[in-house]
């Protein structure tokens, strides 16, 4: 009842006094004094100044103007905590979105090379091929490439947080891949001294400048339109 502000208790204070306020109305104001020590030296001063025989001349439809006044303080306090519960619905919804996102769309997990086999490596025009064969039965959705400040060129393979079973036909998780070593040295300006398939902390050497390698095949040129 503490939450009843005092400007509306004081106005029930004189209808309280003189006996004359709706049931309603009473258990608000006793209610409130209990809580309330200003309230209750307000209706002690009335007290005190009143004698016994006299009665005050009281309006008494003031006392459903005061209701009537707490009605519409709690029906707009109602439409407050509607808006607000709105808002937290809809951040707690575009949470949701992202988490969705984040779980199944977002390709952001690097896959370790525990499993990762690379073979056939060769070499044409500048250009390093080699086949990648991650077999621990989930799907890669790309290959990420990253040229680092001391030559190492790192080829990695993301997927999403949940991840999904490797079907046919295979995107990166089985299949020839090659890297142009004179395009992306342009692109970035740097020379590549080697190229690792994984991470800087977890990799598996693919090419390093100065290997002697066999020159690549036509059918595996074929599979990516070069002749």
């Amino acid at each position: 009842m503490r939450d009843v502000p005092c400007r509306v208790i004081e106005d029930l204070l004189p209808l309280y006094h003189d006996d004359v306020c709706s049931e309603e109305s009473r258990t608000l104001v006793e209610g409130h004094l209990s809580q309330c020590e200003a309230c209750r030296n307000e209706l002690q001063q009335m007290r005190a100044g009143l004698p016994v025989e006299e009665k005050v001349t009281i309006d008494r439809n003031s006392d459903d103007r005061v209701m009537k006044g707490i009605a519409s303080s709690w029906k707009k306090g109602r439409k407050r905590s509607f808006w607000k519960g709105m808002l937290v619905t809809a951040l707690l919804a575009c949470c949701l979105v992202l988490a969705y996102a984040g779980l199944f769309q977002w390709d952001v997990v690097s896959v370790g090379t525990e499993d990762a086999e690379i073979s056939k490596v060769s070499q044409v025009d500048g250009k390093i091929f080699f086949h990648l064969n991650v077999d621990d039965g989930y799907r890669i959705s790309r290959l990420k490439y990253d040229l680092r400040n001391d030559g190492t060129f790192y080829v990695t393979a993301k997927r999403k947080v949940i991840k999904e079973k490797s079907t046919l036909p295979y995107a990166f998780e089985n299949d020839d891949e090659f890297v142009d070593v004179a395009e992306q040295e342009e692109l970035q300006g740097q020379k590549i001294e080697a190229i690792y398939f994984g991470t800087p902390d977890d990799r598996k050497l693919i090419w390093k400048d100065g290997m002697d390698l066999p020159k690549t095949e036509q059918s595996v040129l074929e599979q990516f339109g070069m002749e």
